[in-house]
């Protein structure tokens, strides 16, 4: 059982995160990724890879299912799953839903270091499918302002402050 929890789950237990905050690092540096893109990649909230990066307190922990997740992936491995095409629909829907905040074509191209077009295809729906690294960025920024503004994803699935 994990402490403190009242369950059995392994996932609920809590590790150091000094060899985590290492070995994103690896990944972010031998991929060219922002480290909250290689989060994103992993399945993890980019918040973790923020938090990771932003404590130098040794006594931070992160969960374990997280932690399992980071390590599950290599810099060959990253790369080649940054290069498959992917479908950009959830990516646009995401944009959309942030109203206001949404960034603009220019913000979003100078940001991701893309080209306008691709830019505006993202935003406007009309880039079907797009390197799954563009969408591991555009994810990661979407989950940042989202931190930021502190904007919440309602039961509905729509995005909402706080």
């Amino acid at each position: 059982m994990a402490r403190g929890t009242g369950t059995a789950s392994a996932d609920n237990y809590w590790v150091n995160t000094a060899p985590f905050r290492g070995w994103l690092l690896h990944l972010a540096n031998g991929t060219g990724y922002t480290p909250e893109a290689v989060a994103v990649a992993c399945g993890i909230p980019s918040g973790v890879a923020r938090g990771l990066l932003r404590s130098k307190n040794r006594s931070q922990r992160i969960r374990a299912v997280d932690a399992r997740e980071l390590l599950a992936l290599d810099v060959t491995l990253l790369l080649k799953m940054g290069k498959q095409l992917a479908d950009t629909e959830p990516t646009h829907k995401a944009f959309m839903e942030l109203g206001v905040w949404c960034p603009s074509v220019s913000d979003l191209a100078d940001y991701l270091r893309i080209g306008r077009i691709t830019a505006y295809g993202l935003l406007e729906g009309h880039l079907p499918r797009c390197e799954r690294a563009v969408l591991w960025h555009c994810v990661a920024l979407i989950q940042a302002i989202m931190h930021e503004r502190r904007l919440v994803v309602s039961a509905s699935g729509r995005i909402v402050a706080a």
